[in-house]
């Protein structure tokens, strides 16, 4: 409520009600949670989904060499994408209560 009468009245905000999340929005990378914790959350992922490639490689390809070179490249394009996403959704405030 108070944000829907700070846009109706400008000039009678404090201006550190807003300042912290305008500076959120204009940095793409922060947000409510830290590096470290979606770091972490990118990696365990990434390893029940690297365990998931190997098995499916493996059965496609019916090679262990051959799947666990496929699931060694993809832990590491895929940890980088997770974080990058999941920094984006940190600053999304569409759902948060």
């Amino acid at each position: 409520m108070r944000f829907l009468l700070n846009l109706s009245a400008p000039g009678l905000y404090r201006r550190n009600e807003i300042e912290p999340m305008t500076r959120a929005r204009m940095n793409l990378l922060r947000g409510q949670e830290g590096h470290a914790r979606s770091l972490a959350k990118a990696v365990s992922w990434r390893t029940v989904g690297t365990i998931d490639t190997f098995i499916i490689s493996f059965f496609v390809t019916g090679k262990v060499s051959l799947a666990g070179a496929i699931a060694a490249v993809e832990v590491v394009t895929k940890i980088t994408i997770y974080y990058l996403h999941e920094r984006v959704w940190a600053v999304v405030p569409w759902g948060h209560r």
